[in-house]
């Protein structure tokens, strides 16, 4: 039997598993470099900004203008509340604040006739002070007089007198003038009052505008479940509206490719809706901080020790937000999966 000899056949074979070899090393670093490079991820997540549309006020709702999963625009005419209980309740303000008012003409006018009263007070103690320095510039010529038997001592005595009710009547009327002066007063609690009754009025206005809610943003109406004639509490939530104005993207990003995500990055998204047609957006901010499940429920004041296996090290996700540039309706929706690819991808040439 012949032997064949397979030496001629081993640097073949060696070469070919040396190429393989090759090949595959240079494809993991390309893959590896990609990865890097450019990040991506497959677990992205639709989302928008909502608002909770709520009044501040409470009634009976007796008109519903809109149905779960309607467009609406900003300014059209959501729902609105009974508004009889807060016209009723301007009404009684604007009466109470005309009310106030008169009170302060009031007030305005007594404060005048007390002015004028004080006035009066003093001119009479201007008089009687005036009379008292006469009697007195009296008293004082007769007295060398009488003292020299020039004049008779009762013409004396009586100007003595005239000279005590004199200076009488003068503290009487400066007690007066005190008196008038003081009762006088001001307008302050009168114009506080009015005050007061300016400002119930604007909150009954105000409570009253809240009787009517229109759309705040351009949206779509979502969980509604209510009809007319529902009785609703003060900021009680009737649906919530996904506002329609911006659009994100929610993506996790393992923190070993945040090297390579920067803001204003350019991405390109793809929504699960119809994965054909690319979405550009662009990276708005980073998320700092995740809540770990080794930590959660731990006290701070607590060493902590994250549990891990030695040979294997699992690389955190933190969230990158990621804002769109303005695309068909149809391919936005809240919530929907969406693949993303930072800085590559057909958006992003």
């Amino acid at each position: 039997m012949k032997k064949v000899s397979l030496s001629t056949t081993r640097p073949v074979g060696l070469v070919i598993a040396l190429l393989c070899l090759t090949g595959a090393t240079l494809l993991g670093v390309h893959v590896a470099h990609k990865n890097s490079a450019y990040p991506s991820s497959d677990s992205g997540e639709l989302d928008a900004e909502v608002v909770h549309m709520a009044s501040t006020v409470g009634g009976r709702l007796v008109e519903l203008r809109v149905h779960v999963n309607q467009a609406v625009k900003k300014g059209d005419l959501l729902y609105r509340i009974d508004p009889e209980p807060y016209q009723l309740a301007v009404h009684q303000a604007e009466a109470n604040l005309a009310l106030a008012a008169a009170e302060v003409e009031n007030q305005e006018r007594l404060v005048a006739v007390k002015t004028a009263n004080a006035e009066i007070a003093q001119n009479q103690t201007q008089r009687a002070q005036t009379n008292r320095d006469l009697a007195a510039r009296t008293v004082d010529r007769l007295k060398p007089l009488a003292g020299k038997a020039y004049i008779p001592w009762q013409e004396y005595d009586q100007a003595r007198v005239v000279l005590n009710n004199a200076s009488v009547s003068l503290t009487e009327s400066q007690k007066q003038a005190s008196a008038a002066q003081l009762a006088i007063g001001d307008l302050k609690s009168s114009l506080a009052a009015q005050q007061a009754a300016q400002a119930a009025l604007e909150q009954a206005r105000y409570a009253l505008k809240q009787t009517t809610i229109t759309a705040p943003t351009d949206g779509y109406v979502t969980s509604l479940r209510v009809k007319e004639g529902e009785i609703l509490a003060p900021s009680q939530v009737l649906f919530t509206l996904i506002a329609n104005d911006s659009w994100f993207v929610s993506a996790n990003m393992r923190e070993t490719e945040l090297a390579a995500v920067k803001p204003s990055a350019c991405v390109t998204v793809y929504s699960m809706i119809d994965k054909h047609k690319a979405l550009r957006g662009h990276v708005e901010s980073i998320g700092w901080g995740v809540l770990s499940a080794d930590s959660a429920g731990l006290g701070r004041t607590l060493p902590l020790v994250p549990r891990q296996m030695d040979w294997v090290h699992v690389a955190q996700r933190f969230p990158v937000r990621i804002k769109l540039d303005p695309a068909a309706p149809d391919l936005l929706r809240m919530g929907a999966t969406a693949t993303v690819e930072i800085n590559h991808g057909a958006a992003c040439p």
